[in-house]
């Protein structure tokens, strides 16, 4: 999508979204759970207030914070359980399915209340020894290195507190309105600002030191030369206060990256505020004693410990912290110098963290009650279906996912399984998910506005307003932050509102991810019946490895798996080498390198290198994985690409309509007369003509490529039309500049179905488009995209497979 000139269909769009709409919105934790498992449900529903000379009944997390409020009702509401199976309200999709689990009856909760995130992320120390500081009757130093990333933020940014508004005690630093260094001192009278016209510089670093000593104050900062480039000199202010500081009372923690402080330095906020848009290094608080003797209070080394959410005291006294939202780790720090590009290896150049004012580990919602997993339902997505029973329109599938039982990582489930195993399980692409959950690549005023060739017409509903208006609900991995650093992280602890049954994806007005998944659900309800398929999910396979896939004859991928972990992958590849068949039956599909941690299972983290279709790139020095240690960036650039397995991989993209797909020679000849079972003669001349997107190859789109690893014996079964000019080359496919790279002029945009047999007995069948299940569920599952899909999953379960326990 091309960018326009001024952002004039924002303002329309900002115009057409209603901020005072009511609605109700939700998550479940854990996001995976399951069957005995009992899980979290946690809601949003209007909370109907009357605004004093106004008649209109708005929602008080949206309306002016200077509005008053006279009276406010809450609003019940009712909500049941049930496994999603096909979500698409299209006139020709099959008719909308779920089945009601009756075993968990319908409920009404009376006191549904108004639930809104809190971003921002900041560093928490609850002890720090700000006793010694009073008993000792000296003073207090504070010492930080600081690189701002916004100065000018429009707030005030707090790089370290211990100040407690209510009893004005205590030191906050922070960079004002202005980008100008402030100090804020409590006297146990008031607070009392330093102001200072010293002005840190964007993306550089500054030492700043503060010392307070009775009236004393003195706040000086050193700016640090970035090679030759010439900084400006040491700079120090100096002040009486009217009277003493008190420099600390009791329970007042120590916060990093944020402050308690509301509008005014006198006024308290109701939870941490004042976020700081840019990186901390090495901070450290002493007190000093009448002596003149100084005694180190807490010295943080954030090296230490980067795949935790814990801050480490390395200065003898343990007065550890934690971090809250998931500030970024593994950055450059004031000392690095390019010599190791590497945190694990490095032996400096990593004590920073990143703190961003939209961070959003956690949402942290109230929950408002809990729903036990019956333990012999099947695997599957589910939804906690919440509506108001005044307003049935009012309502909300609130999705999870229920992995098979023998899964279950739950300690104290019994692991229950339902017979034997079936043949056929899906993987549904959780990591993906996750990547793209409440993207914002819509919004033209950001540099991550999605740009395409040929441009792409936003298509807005319900639901793309709502992701507009709930700004509070945390970025992708496909948005910056607002100070312009790349968003690392993804959580699930949060309403995801694109992972709803019958979402229609804005730019290419067609299910994508999960609601195209669910397409390919409802295909297999169809065609095997209830209980003949298992859904895991890519959390499953790298938790639990090859075991996830263990004793399936078949597996079948997601539409668009992109984001594979190194031990989902493996999953896969180990799958493979069993005997097992795979088809993979979508686009784009195990491209970039992501990581979990099994401690964190909803946080994942994607470091992208200097190459791939993105959004933003990463600084150099800083692609390798905090959770981890692993390097980030494309599979491909680890020595893994998709074709060494799959037989296709990524190539372009684009907006625009679908094309088919165009039989080869080889898939005419006898030995493939089963792939054409039920289609007749006259319809096997283009498969995939109609869908949702146009023709079967569309979105993000795979071809086979040979020198990248496509197995020899791999056979081109059909190749897509030529695509129109908006679609265009991937950048790591070109090795020169980014000429006859359009659809029309260059044949390697293109999907590729490519068949081959493995070493172990097995078969791989891909398709390489994220289009293929938007064309296999039109017209009802009705076509000869769908026939030959389920002739391809017969013949892979009529071949046998190997069972869970053989090995070759």
């Amino acid at each position: 999508m091309a960018k326009a000139s001024a952002p004039t269909a924002n303002k329309r769009i900002m115009n057409a979204v209603k901020q005072d709409a009511p609605e109700i919105i939700g998550y479940v934790e854990p996001w995976i759970a399951s069957p005995g498992d009992t899980v979290d449900v946690k809601v949003r529903t209007p909370h109907t207030c009357v605004i004093q000379n106004s008649l209109d009944a708005r929602e008080p997390d949206i309306i002016s914070p200077n509005a008053h409020q006279v009276s406010s009702t809450v609003r019940r509401y009712q909500y049941q359980l049930v496994r999603l199976i096909q979500g698409l309200d299209h006139p020709k999709a099959a008719p909308l399915r779920k089945e009601v689990i009756a075993d968990v009856p319908v409920g009404t909760y009376e006191r549904g209340r108004p639930q809104r995130a809190q971003p921002g992320s900041y560093a928490v120390v609850d002890s720090w020894g700000g006793e010694f500081v009073v008993s000792a009757g000296g003073g207090l130093t504070a010492k930080v290195f600081v690189q701002p990333w916004l100065p000018r933020a429009g707030h005030p940014q707090t790089l370290l507190s211990t100040l407690n508004v209510e009893k004005k005690t205590g030191i906050e630093v922070l960079i004002q309105e202005n980008g100008c260094l402030a100090l804020y001192v409590g006297t146990g009278r008031d607070v009392e600002v330093v102001q200072s016209s010293v002005e840190l510089r964007q993306w550089r670093w500054a030492e700043v030191s503060v010392d307070v000593r009775g009236k004393d104050v003195e706040l000086s900062v050193r700016h640090l030369n970035r090679l030759l480039e010439k900084a400006p000199g040491p700079a120090r202010v100096q002040k009486k206060l009217k009277v003493d500081a008190v420099l600390h009372s009791p329970g007042s923690p120590l916060l990093l990256g944020a402050g308690f402080v509301g509008i005014s330095p006198d006024a308290k906020s109701s939870g941490p505020s004042n976020f700081l848009n840019g990186r901390l290094d090495s901070p450290e608080l002493l007190a000093s004693k009448d002596s003149g003797e100084s005694k180190t209070l807490v010295h943080f080394d954030f090296s230490v410990n980067i795949p935790t959410d814990n801050i480490t005291d390395v200065s003898g006294n343990a007065r550890h912290g934690r971090l809250v939202n998931a500030p970024s780790r593994a950055v450059k720090g004031h000392d690095w110098d390019g010599s190791e590009p590497d945190w694990t290896k490095a032996k400096f150049g990593y004590g920073a963290i990143h703190f961003h004012e939209d961070d959003l580990d956690d949402a942290a919602w109230e929950t408002d009650f809990q729903l036990t997993i019956p333990s012999g339902v099947l695997s599957g997505a589910y939804a906690v279906e919440a509506w108001d029973p005044e307003n049935p329109k009012l309502r909300d599938s609130i999705t999870f996912f229920v992995r098979p039982g023998r899964l279950s990582k739950s300690p104290g489930v019994e692991k229950k399984t339902r017979g034997s195993l079936p043949d056929v399980a899906i993987v549904l692409s959780t990591f993906t998910y996750l990547a793209y959950a409440n993207e914002h690549m819509y919004d033209e005023a950001k540099r991550t506005f999605m740009e395409v060739p040929g441009g792409a017409t936003i298509s807005e509903s319900e639901d793309f307003y709502r992701m507009v208006r709930r700004s509070d609900l945390g970025l992708s991995m496909y948005d910056e932050h607002r100070d312009g650093s790349g968003s690392v992280f993804s959580s699930s602890k949060r309403p995801i509102l694109n992972v709803r049954p019958g979402y229609v994806m804005w730019a290419f007005n067609r299910p994508r991810e999960f609601s195209a998944d669910l397409l390919a659900i409802g295909f297999l309800e169809e065609k095997l019946g209830r209980a003949n398929y298992d859904v895991v999910t890519d959390h499953d396979l790298h938790l639990s490895g090859v075991e996830a896939l263990s004793g399936y004859k078949c597996v079948l991928t997601g539409c668009h798996p992109e984001y594979p972990s190194l031990e989902s992958l493996n999953a896969y590849s180990a799958y493979a080498r069993e005997g097992g068949s795979i088809m993979f039956l979508g686009g784009n599909g195990f491209y970039w390198v992501s990581v979990t941690d099994p401690k964190r299972p909803h946080r994942l983290e994607v470091r992208r290198g200097d190459q791939g279709c993105r959004s933003f790139g990463l600084p150099a020095g800083e692609t390798i994985h905090s959770l981890n240690g692993q390097q980030g960036a494309l599979w491909r650039s680890r020595g893994r690409p998709a074709q060494s397995l799959f037989g296709v991989g990524s190539a372009a993209c684009g907006t625009g309509p679908g094309v088919p797909y165009a039989p080869t020679a080889a898939a005419l000849k006898p030995e493939f007369s089963w792939l054409w079972h039920k289609i007749p003669p006259h319809d096997r001349s283009l498969i995939g003509v109609e869908g949702f997107g146009g023709g079967a190859s569309g979105d993000e789109i795979d071809r086979l490529d040979f020198d990248l690893g496509t197995p020899s014996n791999a056979v081109l079964l059909a190749s897509s039309l030529r695509h129109s000019d908006k679609f265009g080359l991937f950048n790591e496919e070109s090795m020169f500049p980014m000429v006859g790279t359009l659809g029309p002029e260059c044949d390697r945009v293109r999907s590729d179905m490519v068949f081959y047999e493995t070493a172990a007995g097995g078969y791989v069948f891909s398709v390489g488009s994220i289009n293929w299940y938007s064309s296999l569920a039109y017209d009802g599952y009705r076509n000869n995209c769908a026939q030959l899909t389920e002739n391809v999953l017969r013949r892979f379960l009529a071949s046998g497979g190997r069972k869970r326990g053989s090995r070759l």
